[in-house]
């Protein structure tokens, strides 16, 4: 349990600052909303009104679900950059003979760095979404009237899951591009699928399209599942996670991870 500790950790500090700039970006679009609605209600408290919110608690979950999916997209940025170096990042840092010699099993290694480099992010965004909840519902309570925390939170939790989703497809992808690509992975890793859906395109032609290829970005996407932005005014857990696809999601990102380690593995042999 010890060596587990350590091994997250070290990752932590390797990319400490990616973690956290999510973090600091939205505190900072947080404070000068606050300072902006501050100055609002000094100047003309009466006539403010915030834009979509009523008197209902129903509410307060769909914005806090909004908000949540706006949030998550900026830890989503983060987490691609920092995803495609999980694999290569000793190799550009010239300890990666020094690392592979280390007395750790290879797939606990690989193991947590598919953990802290696709899904350690999305504890800071719960505690982010948490935090906002409150902002939220306090704020709320001066100008909607009332004081909904729980539906806030269920809406934060919506949102979270919705981000765990898309990491698992996209992070796993990214953590899959790592292996494959020394530098620029995500770049070269994008390059490569859009290459690729061309090729499909170029296929389906010769055959006068007598053949249907799949559209790999829009299949990406729909392993993801229903994100409930299509009826976000009745989102609940049943529409988020009660989708079929999302089993498709899991074999996928299963499958990327094992395939990294074993190319990761391979490189072994370059050292």
């Amino acid at each position: 349990m010890e060596q587990l500790k350590t091994m997250l950790l070290v990752e932590y500090r390797k990319r400490k600052s990616s973690y956290w700039w999510p973090v600091w970006i939205i505190a900072g679009l947080t404070a000068l909303s606050l300072i902006a609605l501050l100055i609002a209600w000094i100047v003309d408290s009466p006539n403010i009104v915030i834009s979509g919110m009523d008197e209902t608690s129903m509410s307060m979950r769909i914005g806090m679900y909004g908000t949540m999916f706006s949030f998550g997209i900026i830890f989503l940025a983060f987490m691609g950059l920092g995803a495609q170096t999980s694999l290569n990042r000793e190799k550009q840092l010239g300890s990666d003979l020094f690392f592979r010699c280390q007395p750790v099993c290879f797939w606990k290694v690989t193991g947590v760095k598919y953990f802290m480099h696709v899904f350690a992010s999305s504890l800071l965004l719960l505690g982010v979404g948490i935090i906002f909840a409150f902002i939220f519902t306090i704020v709320s309570a001066f100008f909607v009237n009332g004081f909904y925390i729980g539906n806030a939170l269920y809406g934060t939790f919506l949102g979270w899951l919705n981000y765990l989703k898309l990491a698992m497809v996209f992070g796993s992808l990214c953590y899959l591009f790592s292996a494959v690509f020394k530098n620029n992975a995500l770049l070269l890793g994008a390059a490569a699928l859009g290459i690729l859906e061309g090729l499909f395109a170029i296929i389906e032609a010769i055959f006068r399209h007598t053949i249907r290829l799949p559209d790999i970005f829009v299949s990406l996407g729909r392993m993801v599942g229903n994100m409930g932005l299509d009826e976000i005014d009745s989102v609940n857990m049943g529409m988020i996670m009660g989708d079929w696809r999302i089993l498709i999601g899991f074999v996928f990102a299963a499958v990327c991870y094992v395939a990294a380690s074993l190319i990761y593995k391979l490189r072994a042999k370059d050292v």
